[in-house]
């Protein structure tokens, strides 16, 4: 029998106030929720996609100002997609996948940061010629 707010099959976490420890698993519940990295991958891909559609879109109206603040946001994503796939290649690394496959993990995120770097300066560019504009 058990007593309110107990059970019979209390976790070996109860009580505790630090996460839960990571075993040796790999796979999708490695690290953490199951699954949590994937899905906020494919949420990123879709929202990239609809603003890519909507920026393309002729009947939608920008202004510059929105326009340098996107390159910034975009940016902001080839860096977190730079440092994802730093990740990925230790991680492939670490699983045994010396060679090809983390050496092209390698060089992607290499050249998602290359191109984070040069958004960030077209968007530096805009900026600057929006404030020429302006004087």
């Amino acid at each position: 029998m058990t007593t309110a707010g107990n059970s019979d099959k209390t976790s070996s976490q109860a009580g505790r106030h630090t996460p839960p420890r990571r075993t040796g698993k790999r796979g999708e519940d490695a690290g953490g929720e199951s699954g949590y990295s994937a899905e906020v991958a494919r949420q990123v891909g879709e929202a990239t996609v609809a603003l890519g559609e909507r920026l393309r879109d002729p009947g939608v109206a920008h202004n510059v100002e929105e326009i340098e603040k996107v390159l910034r946001g975009f940016s902001l994503t080839m860096q977190g997609m730079s440092n994802g796939l730093t990740g990925v290649t230790e991680w492939l690394r670490a699983a045994g996948h010396v060679g090809p496959l983390s050496g092209h993990a390698s060089v992607m995120s290499e050249r998602l940061s290359h191109i984070g770097k040069e958004l960030s300066r077209l968007a530096d560019a805009v900026d600057k010629a929006q404030e020429q504009e302006a004087s």
